[in-house]
């Protein structure tokens, strides 16, 4: 399975192409009328409605989508504990995730590891505003990750983290399990992380992961991903990847997303995310299929600016 992953990076190494992922699961979802302001978010969907995730993953494989992220960024002890939902039952929800994302066979599989802020509930996955030891992250972690790689993920999608230490200990846990990874951090600006740290220290935390194949930024403004982007790649040279959200503002209080924005797949900003080293885009929370068909055709029409006559 990482040969898979690995060599579609590779191809795009060689190309300049993107590989374009999905957008927002939990988006899609909303817009389908389903309430997802509770513990599990779009997790919940795997034990209520997991044929209804299954069309969603479908949804963004026909806009051209070639990896599909799981829906078990939420999918945490602590929130199984608040639904009350048992260790065994919550670890088989985890690995319904894979099955159901892998249904259409088209697409690559990225089991989604969300931070222990977005479990918190108040936010803080924006923030890095919660400390605990590499122990602690590492316990809350690992049943999850253990599950998406026995359910036969392709890779991994640790996403939204916004603090150092812990993303640390999840490089560790996706060289422990074997599984490669991309990892994706949340900003306060466009040259640190969500809890302050320089992003060029980021980099060089990760330099010597063997498992992580691929760095970058989500759910953040479309703004601060060509200054993230850059300050990536001039501290390493891993391929860079970035799915930012609409640019609308997440109210933690209201389980809302405020502030309207327009989600911006044009051919220039894409051309300027690619030639600062992103090798793979897609888009986060607030994003549609029709925004990742949008991804889709720039990248053709860059493909077919930079080939010859």
């Amino acid at each position: 399975m990482s040969t898979t992953f690995i060599q579609m990076l590779r191809a795009a190494e060689v190309s300049g192409e993107p590989i374009i992922i999905d957008g927002g699961l939990g988006t899609a979802l909303e817009s389908r009328g389903i309430d997802l302001r509770h513990e599990l978010w779009s997790a919940a969907l795997l034990r209520d409605s997991p044929d209804t995730l299954a069309e969603v993953h479908a949804d963004f494989i026909r806009a051209g989508a070639r990896i599909v992220t799981t829906a078990s960024y939420q999918a945490t002890p602590l929130g199984f504990e608040r639904a009350s939902i048992s260790a065994e039952e919550g670890r088989g929800l985890i690995v319904t995730s894979v099955e159901v994302a892998a249904r259409t066979g088209a697409a690559l599989v990225a089991g989604s590891v969300g931070p222990y802020g977005a479990a918190i509930g108040n936010g803080a996955e924006y923030t890095g505003d919660y400390s605990l030891s590499d122990a602690e992250f590492t316990d809350f972690h690992r049943s999850r990750i253990e599950a998406l790689v026995s359910a036969g993920a392709d890779l991994l999608a640790i996403e939204t983290q916004p603090s150092l230490p812990e993303a640390r200990v999840l490089a560790d846990l996706a060289a422990e399990f074997g599984i490669p990874a991309w990892l994706s951090v949340t900003l306060a600006d466009g040259h640190h992380m969500a809890d302050g740290t320089p992003l060029i220290d980021l980099a060089e935390a990760v330099v010597g992961s063997p498992m992580i194949r691929a760095l970058g930024v989500n759910c953040v403004r479309p703004s601060l991903v060509s200054p993230a982007l850059k300050a990536l790649a001039s501290a390493t040279d891993l391929p860079l990847i970035a799915y930012p959200n609409s640019g609308e503002t997440y109210d933690a209080a209201a389980m809302e997303w405020r502030d309207g924005a327009a989600f911006d797949s044009n051919p220039t900003t894409l051309s300027s995310w690619v030639s600062s080293g992103a090798r793979i885009i897609g888009g986060c929370c607030r994003t549609t299929p029709g925004d990742i068909a949008g991804l889709v055709a720039s990248a053709r029409e860059l493909s077919r600016a930079s080939s010859p006559d």
